[in-house]
């Protein structure tokens, strides 16, 4: 046998280094490559995010409590109750943030394009459930419950302005590794979707915002907001359903386990809602900053917001589109649920190209389905 001197073995083990590290760059350039062409959205760190989050499905168990009685149960047994009206495709997140826990519900497919929803004043994410099956079919929607909410988010410190606020959604955002979304808001969350898309604007792909609260206008006067604010001040039973009179066409049409679960908060909280005196409009200047695609839907018979809202935006906002919804009140992703998610999708899921004079992002194809 001929024996190798030793120092030709170091250069063979050099050169067998070498190429190896030859090969991981040539894998590594390629799948760069590969990206440029296809298009890489980190689907599987939000995925990881997700797993790591979880708090569990419980879809068994919050179904057993749809029978009871709701003057049994609890407030977070109400909620529960109420999530049911989502299905079972969906999973709870606790988010760990510096201002508390955030709550989170997600549903959808793992690779679809994310979705970010904020639900409206005095409610939670389980009023997204006339939209949530049809929006997941075509996204990975993400439900958050507002901090100061009525709903599981939970604050371990005193905010109390809207500056907290907005860095505990960035804190949010972050965990979950979201990085650009489209975002959607309802009345209230639309204020704040509005804020945060001016904000953190590199992140926000596209802005919907359904009857958006103080946004473009003060609310006006009027008689039902005058029984709004009574029943706010004096929430009996007896009055309930004629103050869903003034934000919905079509009462019946509320699943009776969500108005159990939403009169219970309304009786149980009769303060005006934290930061409620800093939603105040944007002035012109404000509004005109908002560059990425915008879609602004309102009721026609809307209590919060005239055809005077859409003009305002239309007049400011550089790439809009706007529409009143028929039959529907400010409730309007209740009241006309299948409009609503087709003006979303329709928005959303362009895939690039020009509406209305702008021009739209493209998103991944694989991930509007």
């Amino acid at each position: 046998m001929v024996r190798l001197p030793k120092a030709f073995g170091c250069v063979l083990n050099k050169t067998a280094s070498t190429l190896s590290l030859i090969k991981s760059s040539i894998l590594c350039l390629w799948l760069v490559v590969l990206c440029l062409l296809v298009g890489c959205e980190p689907s599987s760190a939000r995925q990881q995010a997700v797993d790591k989050y979880s708090t569990g499905n419980h879809p068994s168990q919050y179904a057993e409590l749809v029978t009871k009685d709701a003057d049994t149960l609890d407030t977070k047994q109400l909620y529960n109750r109420a999530l049911t009206l989502w299905g079972e495709d969906y999973t709870e997140l606790g988010i760990p943030t510096s201002y508390g826990v955030a709550q989170v519900v997600v549903s959808g497919p793992a690779d679809g394009y994310p979705l970010v929803l904020l639900h409206g004043m005095n409610t939670n994410s389980t009023m997204w459930y006339p939209n949530a099956a049809g929006l997941a079919r075509h996204y990975q929607i993400y439900a958050i419950d507002y901090l100061l909410g009525p709903g599981k988010s939970e604050p371990n410190e005193t905010v109390d302005d809207v500056a907290q606020v907005l860095a505990w959604y960035s804190e949010v955002f972050d965990q979950l590794e979201l990085n650009q979304f489209a975002l959607a808001g309802a009345s209230q969350g639309g204020w704040f979707a509005t804020q945060i898309a001016l904000d953190q604007p590199s992140r926000v792909s596209h802005l919907v915002l359904l009857s958006a609260a103080q946004t473009f206008s003060w609310i006006d006067p009027s008689v039902d907001l005058l029984k709004n604010m009574y029943f706010a001040l004096n929430p009996e039973r007896s009055g309930l359903r004629e103050m869903l009179q003034t934000m919905s066409v079509n009462v019946d049409n509320i699943d009776q386990l969500y108005i159990d679960q939403f009169y219970r908060y309304s009786s149980s909280n009769t303060s005006l809602p934290k930061l409620l005196i800093e939603m105040k409009p944007f002035d012109d200047e404000t509004l005109a900053k908002l560059n990425m695609p915008t879609l602004v839907l309102i009721g026609d018979q809307d209590i919060i917001n005239s055809p005077d809202s859409l003009e305002r935006a239309r007049q400011l906002l550089p790439c809009v589109k706007t529409a009143i919804v028929a039959d529907a009140g400010h409730f309007v992703n209740v009241d006309n649920a299948e409009r609503v998610n087709k003006e979303i999708h329709r928005f959303i899921g362009s895939n690039g190209g020009e509406s209305d004079g702008c021009n739209l992002p493209s998103i991944k194809r694989n991930q509007s389905h």
